[in-house]
């Protein structure tokens, strides 16, 4: 089973998106804020495309999507595609695993920017060595030196206990910048989201150039358990 795609993953999205709702609009307000120069996008672990918008993905005039499951591109274009084809948005959709592929599709496609769709902060769970993992990751945003893209991704999930009532979840933007004043308010950024006991560090702190501009988002993923979500867009 695999628990980051599947008919498990859409039945539990498809059963949350009540629950998701806040979570899916800060993700479209920040995609919103993300200007792009390139008007056709490869969007990599795209999945049903749960959490994207579709305003968003609408300001391209092509859209490849790749992702393994067989799932994925019935329901992408099923929540996706009628909105995509009133702009005249060309979409197609690809089952394949474009990390195995990922140096063909630049060099194909030299003019395209790249969004990562909730996909890094999973590769820890598709490689079993985590240090390995984690170079992987490193050696990808090399890669990707001197092109336009973006990515959601976990950073950290793990338990939460949240006050009665208390139903609006935290949300933070600020630059990377590796200092104390970054701890203090990942420190505190935690606090807000209720966080307790053991949390899963998913190997994507990272991910973006100092200076980048990140949105935080948090994502309520079961009642008892939250996401840290990282949302950026770097611009060579």
């Amino acid at each position: 089973m695999n628990l980051s795609g599947g008919i498990f993953w859409h039945g539990r999205a498809w059963r949350s998106q009540a629950a998701w709702h806040q979570t899916c609009t800060e993700i479209a307000t920040a995609l919103a804020g993300c200007e792009h120069a390139s008007s056709e996008l490869l969007l990599i672990g795209a999945s049903a495309g749960w959490m994207m918008s579709s305003n968003w993905l609408q300001g391209f005039a092509k859209v490849d999507t790749w992702d393994i499951d067989p799932l994925a591109a019935p329901l992408f274009r099923w929540r996706h595609g009628a909105a995509l084809n009133a702009s005249d948005c060309a979409l197609t959709c690809h089952r394949s695993d474009a990390f195995a592929n990922l140096e063909q599709l630049l060099q194909d496609r030299p003019n395209a920017c790249i969004f990562f769709d909730n996909v890094l902060g999973q590769y820890r769970f598709h490689c079993a060595d985590p240090d390995q993992a984690s170079e992987n990751i490193a050696h990808l945003v090399r890669r990707l030196r001197g092109r336009e893209w973006g990515s959601l991704h976990e950073v950290y999930s793990g338990p939460v206990e949240r006050p009665r009532g208390q139903h609006r979840l935290p949300a933070m933007q600020r630059r990377v910048q590796g200092t104390s004043d970054s701890a203090a308010l990942d420190q505190h950024w935690f606090e807000e989201l209720g966080a307790t006991g053991e949390w899963l560090d998913h190997l994507t702190s990272s991910v973006f150039p100092e200076a980048t501009l990140v949105h935080h988002i948090a994502w309520p993923f079961k009642p008892d358990t939250c996401h840290w979500l990282q949302l950026g867009w770097v611009r060579h």
